[in-house]
């Protein structure tokens, strides 16, 4: 019962939104990727290079979570951001994961504007140093379990390669915070 508290309480917090800190920017290029949060539900992200917007996507939801890496392999960055919204088959506003094409002209384009992963998704972050990037998520299982998933990008969205559940271990939990 005492392992089951700890658990809950992080549960709770993941899923509350945007409570942790991240990075919210990263150079590419001689210029800055960076996610300008302007209020709780809208933020911009941008490609700023010699001080001019070269792009801009808006972003008009809650942001909880922000990475890059390049997922698709082609040696240039994705970025992948975290939003909270509904979607028109999954109408509860939840935990969302998008990833965003950064190509050589420096413009931004959606890749993969993702209404569901395997589970419940409480949190996520690239592991940049596999070729390609790929994407962990933390999910509650419909057990109401916690599991690492481990997600490549193939064509259109993500496709699962494994995962581990969790059960609150403090190792899986750490990599997350």
């Amino acid at each position: 019962m005492k392992k089951m508290i700890p658990c809950l309480i992080l549960v709770s917090f993941l899923m509350q939104g945007c409570s942790k800190s991240y990075d919210t920017s990263f150079e590419y290029d001689e210029g800055l990727v960076k996610l300008e949060m302007k209020n709780d539900s809208l933020s911009y992200l941008r490609y700023i290079k010699e001080e001019q917007i070269i792009s801009t996507i808006v972003l008009p939801y809650p942001v909880y979570q922000f990475d890059w890496g390049d997922v698709n392999n082609d040696g240039l960055p994705e970025v992948v951001v975290g939003v909270i919204k509904s979607t028109y088959f999954f109408p509860k506003k939840d935990k969302r994961l998008f990833i965003y094409h950064l190509d050589g002209d420096g413009q931004l384009s959606p890749m993969w504007l993702g209404s569901r992963v395997s589970c419940q998704l409480l949190d996520f972050k690239v592991e940049r140093d596999s070729v390609p990037a790929l994407v962990h998520t933390l999910e509650l299982g419909a057990d109401s379990n916690l599991y690492e998933v481990m997600y490549e990008q193939r064509g259109f969205g993500l496709r699962y390669k494994r995962h581990w559940p969790s059960a609150c271990k403090d190792s899986i939990l750490r990599r997350f915070q």
